[in-house]
């Protein structure tokens, strides 16, 4: 009888800890990472491009590994978007990627992006090529952001005020 009694009440011990135990991991107090994570909210920046861009079309994730090389794996968020009309140069990339490596990465191939345009505008769309030339690669961290549009200084301000 004493034997069942210990028996019921090791059953009961476990069953009482396993109930009050939690699958959530402890918050870490000392983590600032989650802090800094996804501090830049790519999209509401891109809401706040749309009245300064004609109509774009927002690319999904394989168009963008497929036209640019952007891993969208490797990023916390991505938005790369190209005017719906095919005779102008308008382009935005909005990119927080997971670490600086990949952003670097990134960067480079905004820039490949923009020497690209260049080449292809500077023959039979001068005044695309202007717009062109004049764009802006800003890398911030994590981030990077390319911008192609008559309104680059105005785009770049947005980014950098909303940061």
């Amino acid at each position: 009888m004493k034997r069942f009694l210990v028996l019921l009440i090791l059953v009961l011990s476990i069953f009482t800890l396993v109930a009050c135990s939690s699958d959530e991991a402890p918050a870490d107090n000392n983590d600032t990472d989650t802090a800094v994570e996804s501090a830049t909210d790519m999209q509401a920046i891109y809401d706040s491009y749309t009245s300064y861009l004609p109509e774009m079309i927002l690319l999904d994730d394989n168009s963008m590994l497929n036209l640019y090389g952007v891993d969208t794996s490797k990023c916390k968020q991505a938005i790369i978007a190209n005017c719906s009309d095919g005779l102008r140069s308008d382009e935005v990339w909005l990119i927080e990627a997971n670490d600086e490596a990949y952003a670097k990465e990134v960067a480079t191939l905004a820039q490949n992006r923009i020497d690209r345009e260049a080449q292809e505008t500077q023959n039979y769309a001068p005044d695309q090529y202007a717009v062109v030339e004049n764009a802006k690669i800003i890398e911030d961290g994590c981030n990077v952001v390319m911008i192609i549009s008559p309104d680059v200084d105005t785009l770049a301000d947005l980014y950098n005020s909303a940061k």
